[in-house]
């Protein structure tokens, strides 16, 4: 069987018509999965974008041990070709291209230093009001004035047709496993205007497209409706090139013997619960991974499954993905992995397999005056814990999925115990440091 997986950075889960949003035009991704296994219930594990893709290569967490580090070079990986913009995997001697029969890079994205044209660069909004703004004027901003001319010259597009290319000029292969790593809709948000014009024509303020990331005061109700609508572009951008991969798919008549995954690693607040980015600072410690940022989408279609449009509320995470590659592979996991299969799900088939848990988080602190924030959730209930000394928070999923009723209280107590026992029976079975768990097995006081 071959293996086609699509990897969409920064994309949320309730941004696409098929996970219920009414106003953002998502057509092909829609239409895909309608042939799939839904995840309702996947979730962010080591945040951000280079410990998820950790998580996933290797099959193990990595939030109890590393942050953003280059991938290890004694973590036993997949794969075979692999395709990115996204700058953070092959850049700075992050190494994710190790393993790879062939891969390649797609230019220009965000950071990444590579073009000195002299052109000009102006600046759309008061540089105050961008996240790192001389580096985006230098590189992103730059190769955009320089390259850009149609639709087809934004950075997922030349992926996805790249991708396309490769897809035509390898098909004949007995097998192949074709990762793609696509960093919209990932700020800068700047899609070509027609894709704005969607959804908030005839703005004539300023454009925020890299804003910073902090609570949003620093914006008018106007700026940030614009900010979510050039968000909004960027989903349907993808969607559409994504669309184009899925066309080609279609026409090399690969579906009989190609299974497809698409998903994404995280979110982004944008506006949401008085913020705007993905992580941040406040007086009750760092954010906490509220539904925006740590519910993320996980499609499926594997040949001959009767899942076809079905959903699961089994509980997934990145660390799922190295298991599940190799189930439907046919290759023997190795030992050691933090993830279990969804091969069976993807196929329609039942798991005894559960996890009590999803958990988001960043590295684990090794002082008790560090508040790192692990969002802790089984789908129906959702604890925010930052360990003893930081206050922490709890919601009812079932009836506050916006995250605005914080009942951490002591009649609810047994239900924050819950789920911060299964949290400590997670971080034990990933062999955490001792100094790192020894931080997190006391609640803080209701």
């Amino acid at each position: 069987m071959n293996i086609i997986v699509v990897m969409s950075d920064t994309l949320r889960y309730d941004h696409l018509g098929c996970h219920g949003n009414p106003w953002i035009r998502t057509p092909h991704i829609d239409a895909f999965s309608k042939r799939c296994m839904l995840f309702d219930r996947a979730y962010q594990a080591s945040f951000p974008t280079i410990p998820t893709r950790t998580d996933m290569m290797t099959g193990r967490l990595t939030f109890p041990f590393r942050g953003w580090t280059p991938l290890p070079e004694d973590e036993v990986i997949l794969l075979t070709m692999l395709l990115c913009d996204t700058p953070h995997l092959v850049r700075d001697g992050h190494q994710f291209d190790r393993g790879f029969l062939g891969w390649e890079w797609i230019r220009g994205q965000e950071g990444d230093r590579s073009i000195t044209d002299d052109v000009p660069v102006p600046f759309e909004s008061v540089p105050e009001k961008i996240r790192t703004p001389e580096r985006m004027q230098q590189y992103h901003y730059r190769w955009r004035a320089a390259h850009w001319e149609t639709e087809r010259d934004t950075f997922v597009a030349r992926t996805m047709q790249r991708a396309a290319d490769w897809l035509e000029a390898n098909h004949t292969h007995e097998k192949f496993f074709l990762y793609i790593d696509t960093f919209d809709p990932h700020e800068p948000w700047d899609p070509p205007a027609h894709y704005v014009n969607m959804y908030n024509p005839g703005y004539t303020g300023e454009v925020i497209d890299h804003p910073i990331y902090d609570y949003c005061d620093y914006l008018s109700a106007e700026e940030i409706k614009h900010t979510r609508a050039l968000y909004a572009g960027e989903v349907t951008l993808m969607d559409t090139w994504v669309g184009h991969l899925l066309e080609k798919v279609e026409n090399l008549g690969l579906w009989e013997d190609t299974a497809v995954i698409f998903m994404s690693d995280h979110g982004h607040y944008i506006g949401d619960h008085g913020r705007i980015g993905k992580s941040g600072q406040g007086p009750d410690g760092d954010w906490p991974y509220y539904e925006e940022v740590s519910h993320t989408a996980f499609m499926g279609y594997v040949p001959g499954s009767n899942a076809a449009g079905k959903r699961t509320k089994f509980l997934t995470q990145p660390v799922d993905f190295m298991p599940t590659i190799l189930d439907l592979a046919g290759i023997k996991k190795p030992d050691g992995l933090h993830g279990v299969s969804v091969a069976p799900i993807l196929k329609g088939e039942k798991t005894e397999e559960q996890r009590k848990v999803a958990v988001t988080s960043a590295t684990l602190p090794v002082r008790e005056d560090r508040s790192v924030c692990s969002s802790i959730t089984d789908g129906n209930w959702t604890l925010h814990y930052r360990g003893p000394n930081w206050p922490a928070e709890l919601y009812d999923l079932r009836t506050d999925l916006a995250q605005k009723n914080n009942v951490y209280n002591q009649q609810n107590m047994a239900v924050a115990q819950r789920l911060h026992k299964a949290y400590l029976e997670l971080l034990k079975h990933a062999e955490t440091p001792e100094e790192k768990f020894a931080l997190r097995t006391e609640l803080p006081d209701a």
